[in-house]
């Protein structure tokens, strides 16, 4: 990152105002602070042309080292052509298929994406 703007003092003295405020700390990473005083990290990157920003976080649980970092660590992701926006959302789906596969389980019905639930899936739209 190019300057290291922010510092935790000047982070922790921030107060919200009556429209969301921006404390910038360079190279994207920016600390959205919302008008109920809520404190989000966010990070400002381009993939395919397109800007995109990424949550990193809310303060004080993501630290400024943390959101350094992580700020870091997708810029690096993005570099080698990896879009952390749609491994993001992929993770998120897979999460929710291996519970949904759980309860189903539970349930004593077969999981989603096997080769039984494809049949059978399939044999009721051509029936």
């Amino acid at each position: 990152m190019a300057k290291k703007l922010l510092s935790d003092p000047t982070i922790k003295s921030a107060k919200s105002e009556d429209k969301d405020k921006r404390l910038n700390d360079g190279g994207g990473l920016y600390l959205l602070i919302k008008t109920n005083g809520a404190k989000w990290w966010r990070f400002d990157y381009s993939f395919a042309g397109k800007r995109k920003t990424l949550s990193l976080g809310v303060y004080p649980k993501t630290t400024l080292t943390d959101a350094r970092r992580k700020a870091i660590e997708t810029k690096s992701k993005v570099a080698n052509g990896i879009d952390p926006s749609d491994t993001r959302k992929e993770k998120k789906a897979n999460d929710k298929l291996a519970t949904e596969n759980e309860n189903r389980l539970k349930s004593g019905l077969t999981i989603i994406d096997n080769f039984e639930h494809v049949a059978r899936e399939w044999g009721r739209s051509m029936g």
